[in-house]
């Protein structure tokens, strides 16, 4: 599907807006949901989303209980390249940990106080491949 440059424009004009990223990770997921290899920066997204959106629902734990290994490899790894430190470690430290709710109730509450942080970091991914957005 080929979207217009303004429609695209609109949400990268509007990147630290919540919505505007929901309408732009759809519109990867609607291109990249046949394919059976996907980009990192793709994967990296979804579960940076997933992770916090478990977290806001129903806890953390329901993320990790689910926790797709090569997934988790692909997200570390990605972190670790940028330097992203503290996302890393509360995000390393529930991996086989969602049985321990302390754990889970530490995890679920620096997700909470660190909002802003995460959307920045998802911001960063979308801008990082602003180009692929219009090229579909």
């Amino acid at each position: 599907m080929k979207f217009s440059k303004t429609y695209i424009d609109n949400f990268f004009n509007n990147i630290n807006d919540y919505h505007s990223m929901v309408e732009l990770f759809t519109i990867a997921y609607t291109e990249l949901k046949e394919q059976s290899s996907l980009p990192d920066w793709y994967v990296e997204l979804r579960e940076i989303i997933n992770w916090q959106a478990h977290s806001d629902r129903s806890g953390v734990w329901t993320y990790y209980e689910i926790l797709n290994d090569t997934s988790a490899t692909t997200l570390i790894s990605r972190l670790r390249a940028k330097e992203e430190n503290e996302i890393l470690t509360m995000y390393m430290m529930g991996i086989n940990k969602c049985s321990n709710e302390t754990i889970m109730e530490q995890i679920d509450n620096w997700i909470l106080e660190n909002e802003e942080k995460i959307y920045q970091h998802l911001s960063n991914i979308f801008i990082s491949n602003k180009h692929w957005f219009y090229s579909i």
